[in-house]
């Protein structure tokens, strides 16, 4: 098991070759292209969904891995959460295997292997960078390509920064220096997630109104915020947004132009290093 430590960026493809340039004039240590394809797995019952957590297996020049990763802590783009990783001889998952393996004590592991089947896909190049910074080592991710399920497809356009070894002081550190400008924010959302709701405004939006009876604060905002970014006009929603973050945003176009601006963005780094200094 691995505690996965990372931020989150969404960009505008017109962002993405400024980026690399940037990042291939740091102080690198390895840099790689990859194809990676990925195909995600659930029961008719949308356990992984229901529980929070993913269930993936990768292939990677027909090597095959499978990876859960389970709910911890999102936010800001600040994706903290545990993950378990076993290598496969197929693309075919094995589930019980790996409940067994780290000791999960899933109920019901066993019909849940039997239940399994491909949910939707995300296939995407990674261009990476394994960054030295004083004494961490941070591998950034740049990755572009497709998210498809049963009912559409989405782009992916994100950028990663992943916390190999060292601190967060440093990972956060890095995260300053990055060039800022509009088409970039900070995401909730993990592939997975987006992977579950690919062309289902509806399934959304009933996950929206559940967050807004039974959630408050930041976490609210930052699903609210995500929520504006991905879908179309509802006011309703907007209201909501407004009021909690203490805005007179008049229509759903302004409101998006601002969730993608540079200066929302260095609103939530600031909420990022404050959250961080208390840790």
């Amino acid at each position: 098991m691995e505690n996965e430590i990372e931020l989150k960026i969404m960009l505008k493809a017109e962002n993405v070759e400024a980026l690399a340039d940037w990042f291939t004039q740091q102080n690198v240590l390895a840099q790689a292209t990859d194809i990676l394809g990925n195909t995600y797995f659930d029961t008719p019952e949308q356990f992984f969904a229901q529980s929070k957590m993913g269930l993936r297996v990768r292939n990677h020049n027909q090597k095959y891995e499978m990876t859960l990763k389970i709910k911890g802590e999102i936010v800001d783009g600040l994706h903290i959460r545990p993950e378990y990783n076993l290598p496969l001889a197929s693309y075919r998952p094995d589930f019980k295997r790996l409940n067994s393996h780290f000791n999960l004590q899933i109920p019901q592991a066993e019909q849940i292997a039997q239940q399994l089947s491909p949910t939707f896909s995300t296939d995407f190049t990674r261009r990476k960078w394994l960054i030295e910074l004083n004494q961490s080592q941070i591998e950034v991710a740049l990755d572009q390509g497709m998210i498809k399920n049963g009912f559409g497809e989405e782009a992916i356009c994100e950028l990663e920064l992943e916390l190999k070894s060292g601190s967060l002081t440093d990972l956060l550190a890095l995260l300053k220096q990055i060039p800022r400008q509009d088409g970039m924010w900070f995401s909730n959302l993990s592939k997975a997630q987006r992977g579950y709701l690919v062309g289902q405004a509806v399934k959304f939006k009933q996950q929206i109104s559940k967050a807004i009876e039974s959630s408050s604060g930041e976490a609210l905002l930052q699903q609210l915020a995500d929520y504006i970014r991905t879908v179309e006009q509802d006011l309703e929603v907007l209201d909501c947004f407004n009021q909690l973050a203490g805005l007179q945003l008049n229509s759903w176009t302004e409101a998006k132009q601002y969730l993608t601006s540079k200066a929302y963005f260095e609103e939530n780094l600031a909420k990022i290093e404050q959250r961080l200094a208390k840790n």
